[in-house]
C-alpha cells in the first residue's frame, strides 16, 4: 500500500516538469519576434535610403537633360546672334561701300557742273581730266578774249584755284588752248569763301 502511495505521489511532478519546459520555449518565441522585427526594420531603413537615392537621382537625371536642353537652345541663340552681327557688319560695309561712292560721284557731278557754268561764249573743250582734283583742260575758242574770260570765271567761281594757263596758239578755227587748276570741293570751297569773322578789339567788346 505504501509503494503504491509513493508512485501516486510521483504523478504531479512530470506535470510540473511539463509545465516548465512550455514557459521556457515561450520566451524562445519572443526572441525570434524581436529578431524578426530588426530584420523588417532593417528592410524599411534599407528601402527608405534605396527609394530616397532612386529618386535624387532621377531628379539629377532630370535636371541634367533640362540642362542639356537649355545648352542647346542658347547655341541656337549664340549662332542666330552671330549670324545677325555677321549681317549688320555685311550691311554696315555696304552702307559705308554706297556712301563712298555717292561721295566720289558728287565730286565729278558737281565738277562737270562749275566747268559748264564758268564757260563763256565763243569757247568749247576738247579734252578734260580729273586726278585728285587736279583738272587738266584742253579746248579752242574764237578769240584770245574768250580764253581770258574762261581763266577769270574759274578763279571768282570759288571752286578753282591754281589756275595755270597752259600753251596758247592761233588755230584754223581761232585760238587752242590748255589749262591747268585745282578743284575744291563744295564744302572746302563754301568754307573758303565765307569771309572771316571781324574780331572786336578788347577795349571795344561790347558792355553787358
Amino acid at each position: 500500500m505504501i509503494k503504491i502511495n509513493l508512485l501516486a505521489e510521483k504523478k504531479p511532478a512530470k506535470g510540473a516538469k511539463a509545465a516548465s519546459s512550455f514557459k521556457f520555449e515561450g520566451i524562445g518565441g519572443g526572441q525570434n519576434f524581436l529578431l524578426l522585427g530588426i530584420v523588417l526594420l532593417g528592410f524599411l531603413v534599407a528601402g527608405g535610403w534605396f527609394w530616397a537615392r532612386s529618386t535624387e537621382l532621377k531628379e539629377m537625371e532630370h535636371k541634367k537633360v533640362q540642362d542639356q536642353a537649355e545648352l542647346v537652345r542658347l547655341q541656337d541663340v549664340r549662332k542666330k546672334a552671330e549670324e545677325f552681327k555677321h549681317q549688320k557688319d555685311l550691311l554696315e560695309k555696304k552702307i559705308a561701300l554706297i556712301t563712298d561712292l555717292k561721295k566720289k560721284q558728287a565730286v565729278p557731278v558737281h565738277l562737270l557742273d562749275q566747268i559748264s557754268r564758268n564757260l563763256p561764249d565763243f569757247l568749247w573743250l576738247d579734252s578734260m581730266a580729273a586726278v585728285s582734283n587736279q583738272v587738266n583742260l584742253t579746248g579752242k575758242a574764237t578769240t584770245y578774249t574768250a580764253v581770258s574770260n574762261f581763266y577769270d570765271n574759274l578763279l571768282a567761281s570759288g571752286y578753282f584755284n591754281e589756275v595755270v594757263l597752259g600753251k596758247t596758239s592761233e588755230a584754223p578755227d581761232g585760238v587752242s588752248f590748255s589749262m591747268v587748276c585745282k578743284f575744291v570741293p563744295p564744302q572746302e570751297g563754301a568754307a573758303a569763301a565765307a569771309p572771316p569773322s571781324p574780331e572786336v578789339p578788347a577795349h571795344e567788346a561790347p558792355k553787358s
